[in-house]
């Protein structure tokens, strides 16, 4: 049989059982909606999160402490300081291109009669320049600063006045000089407050993440801070710095690199780790969505064996005579597969448009809900291309697969008991 004989075939005993191939193809069509729905959203989440995670952190930087008791390191342990002699240590690994060293301060930060709450980063301004850093105004901090300040693109939004606490709008704050407040308790308990004036000499790019309230200064500042605050003098060489922020070459190397200096004795980790670890969990998840969505296909495969098989009681006398005028076993096995490969394809179609439109319609709401709630909309569906070819190849296949065992009991009719049957 030619193939274009054969497809008139099997459209016309398609269109002639049309009521039961139009349902059994929307249950094909439910099927690969499910998997294409479930999985798109599961990709979109996937992509948003992790999104937001390389925002907040560069993925070729390995972010390096020191051990904590419990935590990474024995009761009885010396504890590793990270000093200069780290930063060599570290800084001579292969695959490292710099090491920036860090500590953090917190206070308050005034600019005239506006105040805010500061949680700033102080970096070696020698290596500042290594962390690519891009500011949108002004400049970062370079060798030998000291006391100036850059601060994130969203900062300036954060000030209230200091008496009203009113939130301030369009606060010009690039250029202007600020001062950075700190508090302590002395060795009576008394409260005491410092002043450390600094001038902002830059805003860092829109990021769109948490990074846009970042705020550096000098590594010298902060240590001055730091000492102040603690009543610990010469704290570098008693504690070493806060951290150590860790630029790799490649992101290819960031796992070899954090392994090493956990080797170390130091505690590290990297947002790359984290990234993979969340692709771990999501891809278990879209396995599992995956055999969510497959189980309606199943039933769908349920429904095409059912109608094959009903359309061979209706049809066996047909297929009698198709065999006693030279159709082959081969033929007709041809026939009942192409009309389940055909519900499957057809059903495949058109889940596509299902899962498109259905998709799109959480997609539309889900974003009006989170404006409604303030906050950012962004689209939470992910419909890739590889996606929707998977899916109608996926729905054929279930088509063909259900289609073996009816085909196969049709060929094996002899024509001189179908021609008998009524």
């Amino acid at each position: 049989m030619r193939f274009d004989d054969l497809i008139r075939v099997v459209a016309r005993n398609l269109n002639r059982i049309r009521v039961r191939t139009v349902l059994t193809t929307v249950g094909v069509a439910i099927g690969v909606a499910c998997i294409v729905v479930l999985l798109s959203i599961a990709f979109g989440f996937q992509k948003n999160i992790t999104e937001q995670l390389e925002g907040i952190g560069d993925i070729k930087q390995v972010n390096v402490f020191q051990p904590m008791q419990g935590f990474g390191m024995g009761l009885h342990e010396e504890t590793k300081i990270l000093d200069e002699d780290a930063v060599k240590e570290i800084q001579n690994l292969e695959g490292v291109q710099a090491v920036v060293p860090s500590m953090s301060v917190s206070g308050t930060l005034e600019i005239g009669r506006y105040i805010t709450a500061l949680s700033a980063t102080g970096i070696g301004t020698e290596q500042g320049e290594d962390l690519q850093i891009e500011v949108s105004d002004g400049r970062f901090l370079r060798k030998n600063d000291r006391d100036v300040m850059v601060v994130g693109y969203k900062v300036s939004e954060v000030f209230r006045e200091k008496r009203t606490l009113k939130k301030v709008e369009n606060l010009d704050i690039l250029g202007k000089k600020a001062e950075i407040v700190v508090k302590r308790r002395n060795l009576e308990g008394e409260e005491e407050t410092k002043s450390f004036r600094v001038r902002i000499i830059g805003i860092i790019e829109e990021q769109g993440t948490q990074s846009d309230y970042s705020v550096y200064i000098p590594l010298e500042m902060a240590v001055d801070i730091k000492e102040w605050q603690t009543i610990q003098p010469n704290i570098l060489k008693r504690q070493g710095y806060e951290s150590l922020i860790v630029t790799a070459e490649d992101a290819g190397v960031v796992n070899d690199i954090t392994t090493q200096i956990t080797e170390m004795g130091y505690f590290a980790f990297s947002f790359k780790q984290i990234i993979e670890s969340l692709n771990q969990v999501f891809l278990i998840l879209e396995i599992v969505l995956l055999a969510v969505g497959a189980v309606a296909l199943i039933v769908a495969a349920i429904m095409i064996i059912n109608v094959m098989l009903m359309s061979i009681m209706e049809r066996t006398r047909e297929i009698g005579i198709m065999k006693v005028i030279g159709a082959s076993n081969r033929d007709v096995i041809r026939i009942f597969l192409m009309e389940a490969l055909g519900i499957g394809f057809l059903g495949g179609i058109l889940g596509i448009i299902l899962a498109f439109v259905v998709a799109h319609l959480i997609d539309i709401i889900l974003q009006v809900y989170i404006t409604q709630q303030g906050g950012t909309a962004q689209s939470i569906v992910v419909m890739p291309v590889w996606l929707v070819v998977f899916d109608v190849v996926f729905a054929m296949f279930v088509g063909l697969v259900s289609g073996v065992y009816p085909a196969r009991k049709a060929s094996g009719l002899s024509p001189v008991e179908a021609l008998r049957h009524e």
